[in-house]
């Protein structure tokens, strides 16, 4: 029997205490003296001048290299490339070096790993991945450590303090899919979460949760924006708000999508900000009061490589130089963003993005071969959808997923072919396929498309 099943077979109240034991366990070993060191680093870092940040860039890199000259893998490659790691300029000769694929990760695990690190000091660590590709690592305790810094520095650019309760809502399998009534939730009391399992919120249950929220009141809504977008769109139909609204939502782990952040503002009645960010610690990129995408240029090294037949979006890639023991040069994320025309007047260094698009897997593709992102406009007035998945199965054909809310009639399907067509034009058969709700990956994400092309 696993961990998992006897977890399962516990009553509810020693599920609440076995969440909270693991929450003490997590907190203990990410938030201790060298953690609030780093963090206070991290802090006094925001507002480096640009002279320091590349000075710091250079030392950061320069040391990064050092240690993946013992992976097996990076010593081969910079050999057979011709990477000279002595050069003054060490970001331009890592250009030499093709762009790292997940698939060559996987395969290279073992290779890439720093024999240097004894794996008895090392953290394991994993990534789900938005297209089910999985990858198990390993980290140093100072890296794991220097991740969640940057995370509570950009939670704390919000007035979000670790001891304040977070009403979460991710892909945590905490409550058992079994069960069939309330509560949809256990508590890790160390960790000052409410953990709702994102599996059981329905129609049916929906009140369940809103009530959950009602009398706990967690001033501190985070999650994925599929579920709390959700959410918010159940609490605007029961046409009451909250009891005590939170004073921010932040979500990360999917693309935010500008009308999930528009209807869950007008239900919850207070800010919505975004963090980018992924377990490898290649790339991070956090949303400041004002509302602009900040590069965390001080965490990682980003490359911003634009796509041929787009070239306003690019490509993440990225360099984790806060892990020596599972060193990452230059490696592609699969997400995009998308580079303002100009940045905008902010007392944060550094490069800004206008948006994060998501990943190379949330495009269609037509015919021709054109590649269209940014479909989520195609239901920004549509209020009686309550969600909705496109689904590719191949180029000739274009089929919209849709979760009707209560009210939905052939007016809004006319208006969504309408907007589907403007966007896709006539090359595509585009049709419409109603369902009771949109399948989620193991980890609760939610594809916004899905294609087999």
């Amino acid at each position: 029997m696993t961990a998992e099943d006897v977890y399962k077979s516990l009553p509810i109240t020693l599920q609440h205490v076995a969440c909270s034991i693991e929450g003490w366990r997590l907190s203990s070993r990410r938030y201790d003296h060298e953690f609030r060191g780093i963090n206070k680093t991290l802090n006094r870092r925001a507002e480096s001048s640009l002279t320091e940040g590349e000075k710091l860039k250079n030392t950061r890199l320069r040391a990064h290299v050092q240690a993946a000259l013992h992976s097996p893998f990076w010593e081969e490659r910079f050999e057979q490339y011709g990477v000279n790691v002595s050069v003054e300029c060490l970001e331009e000769e890592l250009k030499k070096l093709p762009i790292l694929t997940k698939k060559e990760v996987q395969d290279q695990v073992e290779n890439i790993q720093s024999p240097a690190i004894k794996k008895d000091n090392l953290l394991s660590s994993h990534t789900s991945g938005t297209t089910g590709s999985g990858l198990v690592f390993y980290e140093t305790s100072a890296a794991e450590k220097e991740r969640w810094a940057v995370w509570w520095r950009y939670r704390g650019w919000h007035d979000i303090t670790q001891d304040m309760w977070c009403g979460y809502f991710g892909g945590r399998s905490v409550v058992p899919l079994t069960q069939s009534g309330p509560p949809f939730w256990r508590f890790n009391y160390p960790g000052r979460q409410i953990l709702f399992s994102g599996y059981h919120l329905s129609p049916q249950t929906s009140a369940d949760y809103l009530k959950a929220l009602d009398e706990y009141s967690p001033p501190w809504l985070h999650g994925y924006p599929s579920l709390l977008s959700l959410l918010a769109g159940y609490l605007l139909e029961r046409g009451k708000p909250l009891r005590k609204s939170p004073s921010i939502v932040t979500t990360g782990a999917e693309n935010l999508l500008p009308q999930q952040k528009d209807l869950m503002e007008k239900a919850f009645g207070c800010t919505v900000r975004q963090h980018y960010g992924q377990a490898e610690s290649v790339a991070n990129i956090s949303e400041c009061p004002r509302g602009h995408l900040h590069v965390d240029e001080d965490f990682s090294l980003i490359e911003f490589v634009p796509l041929i037949d787009q070239p306003d979006v690019c490509r993440i890639v990225g360099t984790n130089w806060s892990n020596p023991a599972f060193p990452l040069l230059r490696y592609d994320t699969g997400d995009l963003v998308r580079l303002p025309a100009e940045r905008p007047t902010c007392r944060m260094a550094g490069r800004v993005v206008e948006s994060i698009d998501g990943r190379k897997e949330d495009y269609v593709v037509l015919p021709s071969g054109a590649r269209l992102g940014r479909l989520d406009h195609i239901f920004k007035d549509l209020t009686q959808v309550r969600e909705a998945q496109i689904y590719q199965p191949d180029h000739e054909t274009i089929i919209f997923r849709i979760v009707k809310r209560e009210g939905y009639t052939h007016t809004d399907e006319r208006r969504l072919l309408g907007e589907a067509q403007k966007r896709l034009g006539r090359e595509v058969v585009i049709k419409v396929d109603y369902v009771s709700c949109l399948e989620r990956s193991k980890t609760g994400k939610l594809r916004f498309v899905v294609s087999k092309i």
